[in-house]
């Protein structure tokens, strides 16, 4: 009992004791890639994104591309992520929208 009164007073003593205020840090400046003709991911496709990349802008389904490729389902998803982050898109047509802006697309796609 003793303790616990010891506990106590020290709580109300720390209570009124005034509070300094959190420190504020700066916020980060982001990082960007420096700029060039392509960015680095889009220079770093593979050959087999590249054919995904020109499926994709004919509105291809993930299993339509697997069937023209004769891959399964679960590699063009594995390939779409890939591709996704070089061109640091969010979407498949995002990723269409980079690529033809970058000029990674043929005429015909």
């Amino acid at each position: 009992m003793l303790h616990l009164l010891g506990y106590r007073s020290l709580l109300a003593a720390r209570a009124s004791e005034p509070v300094a205020p959190p420190l504020l840090r700066p916020a980060a400046e982001p990082t960007l890639p420096a700029p060039g003709p392509l960015s680095a991911g889009a220079e770093s496709l593979t050959p087999k994104e590249g054919e995904i990349l020109q499926l994709l802008a004919r509105n291809y389904s993930n299993k339509e591309i697997a069937q023209a490729l004769g891959v399964s389902a679960e590699t063009v998803k594995w390939h779409l992520k890939g591709l996704y982050g070089k061109l640091a898109a969010g979407s498949r047509r995002h990723a269409v929208t980079k690529a033809r802006t970058l000029g990674m697309l043929h005429s015909s796609a």
